[in-house]
């Protein structure tokens, strides 16, 4: 287990590369030191499974325009598309940060190629990918770009937004402004537009702005998805990927269930499990009704 220099702490938090990506610069969340540390300390031992949590960014459409409201621009007047700039993932209940940008070369080229399969090599090693605005946006930017370059990826997702949209009634949906609200860990600031537009012009010094914002991002979605995790009725069952035999939440996966009454379902009546980790509530077992029972109930 890697440990501050100055006070022994385990609770660091990665920081970005050095130059040749050989080092981890990390921050003690305690005494608040830094150090470099050699990437092989970060290397963890293989999962049953993998749940990630990804985020993207992109270099901004470059285009010629009458004027700036309501514009309607045709392709014709676009001298650069957008282009995958960075992603950002985690592995959940893993420290370590996994992420990669254009060089300067590749940001004046608008060359994603390199950046496209370190993505997918990311993403193929996930059963299930969590993301705020997953499904509707990077998973869509990402697949594009894996049509190009590389293959199609089978994995479930679980996307934030959506579990906000469908559960909650959030004044605003952002990520920044749900987490803000919840109190929980929220989104690095950056200098806006101007920092993208720096990396346009393949700055080193923005690039590497721009790839701490992106990691920072990762943890604020983590934060959110432990938050709400109990609440998300269509959350994939995990269990499955385990060699556990005996009752677990498939939620986080905890042994300790405490019975809660009854869960209804259909023609049946199930035993009710609360999770005592995560809170949320599941049936488990044989139905309790009996067959004589579920054949006189009335269908509705």
């Amino acid at each position: 287990m890697v440990k501050c220099k100055d006070c022994g702490s385990e609770n660091l938090q990665k920081r970005g590369f050095n130059s040749n990506r050989t080092k981890r610069r990390v921050e003690c969340q305690d005494c608040f030191a830094w150090d470099s540390i050699p990437v092989e300390f970060f290397e963890e031992k293989e999962e049953e499974f993998r749940v990630g949590v990804i985020d993207i960014e992109l270099l901004p459409l470059v285009a010629y325009a009458w004027g700036i409201y309501e514009q309607n621009i045709n392709m014709g007047n676009v001298i650069k598309d957008t282009c995958l700039l960075s992603w950002a993932g985690k592995y959940l209940n893993s420290p370590r940060i996994y992420s990669d940008i254009l060089t300067p070369e590749e940001a004046l080229n608008r060359d994603a190629k390199r950046v496209t399969k370190s993505a997918f090599d990311f993403i193929k090693t996930c059963q299930v990918v969590i993301g705020h605005n997953w499904n509707g946006y990077d998973g869509k930017i990402l697949n594009t770009y894996f049509l190009k370059h590389e293959q199609p990826l089978k994995y479930l997702t679980i996307d934030t937004l959506l579990v906000a949209r469908s559960n909650f009634r959030f004044t605003s949906n952002k990520l920044k402004d749900i987490n803000n609200e919840l109190g929980i860990r929220n989104k690095i600031d950056n200098d806006g537009m101007p920092l993208w537009i720096a990396c346009d012009k393949g700055d080193k010094k923005a690039l590497d702005t721009m790839l701490e914002y992106n990691e920072g991002d990762i943890f604020s979605t983590e934060e959110l998805y432990y938050r709400i995790r109990g609440f998300i009725p269509n959350h994939p069952n995990l269990a499955r990927y385990t060699t556990i035999e005996k009752e677990q939440c498939p939620i986080c996966l905890s042994t300790e269930l405490v019975e809660e009454g009854q869960y209804p379902a259909g023609k049946g009546m199930y035993k009710s499990m609360r999770c005592s980790k995560c809170g949320s509530l599941h049936r488990f077992g044989k139905n309790l009704l009996s067959k004589k029972k579920r054949e006189s109930l009335l269908s509705q």
